[in-house]
């Protein structure tokens, strides 16, 4: 697993390119808990390029998005794979997580969710 990371505005972008299984989860999730640390909580993750996701793939994008709840951030996963939808539909993860069907969208939502946030 290969993951790219950026900036749109206020919002990290990663792009996870390979399978998001039990031996890379942990870095997944390594990554974003170190980007909480540095109090980015507004992240979009593209996932158009990962080919297959096991268990503990969901189960990271799971707590990934839980730790950013938590510190009133969001996570947000754009463009996922066929494979990778599939896997969020029959386990029906596509109704808790976050889902844009374009990285635009994401980065949309999420910046409105910053927006909203500031005027609390």
């Amino acid at each position: 697993m290969e993951i790219n990371i950026g900036m749109d505005g206020d919002v990290v972008t990663m792009g996870i390119t390979g399978d998001l299984v039990a031996s890379s989860a942990e870095e997944f999730k390594s990554q974003v808990a170190k980007l909480g640390d540095k109090n980015f909580h507004f992240i979009l993750v593209e996932i158009s390029k990962v080919n297959f996701m096991d268990s503990s793939g969901l189960g990271a994008c799971i707590a990934v998005h839980k730790m950013l709840s938590g510190k009133n951030g969001m996570m947000v996963l754009a463009r996922p794979s066929e494979p990778v939808g599939k896997v969020l539909r029959l386990t029906r993860a596509d109704q808790k997580l976050n889902i844009a069907s374009t990285p635009r969208d994401g980065i949309n939502v999420l910046h409105d969710a910053i927006i909203a946030g500031r005027k609390k």
